[in-house]
């Protein structure tokens, strides 16, 4: 450990499991991601490659959107990162332990809400 780095404990499993059971109960849920402080999954619904890669790919848009918010208000802080696209949406959840990356199925007519017409006619 370097001299005056913040010494945090990491999460319990015990923690972990729980966030992941709790998420598991809501419905439309495709798939679960928590990963460490360091970026690597500790707990998931995919296989390991898969998680590997998804952790990947969402911790460097998460590092995007974090550098570009820093230059609106650099004492902000990332809470939550939503993702929609015409069938899914992906959810990030940041804290200082932990990520959680969530995947649900979207069945809803969230498009047509926000526009008011339906674009594909």
């Amino acid at each position: 450990m370097l001299h005056g780095s913040e010494e945090r404990p990491p999460r319990s499993l015990r923690y972990v499991e729980e966030a992941f059971a709790q998420i598991q109960k809501k419905k439309n849920i495709r798939d679960i991601l928590i990963l460490n402080d360091r970026g690597h999954p500790i707990k998931s619904t995919m296989d390991q490659d898969a998680s590997v890669e998804f952790a990947g790919l969402f911790q460097a848009l998460r590092g995007r959107l974090e550098r570009g918010m820093k230059k609106i208000d650099a004492k902000d802080e990332l809470v939550l990162m939503r993702v929609r696209t015409k069938s899914h949406e992906v959810l990030l959840t940041p804290d200082s332990k932990i990520t959680i990356i969530v995947v649900q199925n979207a069945f809803d007519n969230f498009e047509k809400k926000i526009v008011g017409i339906d674009r594909h006619k």
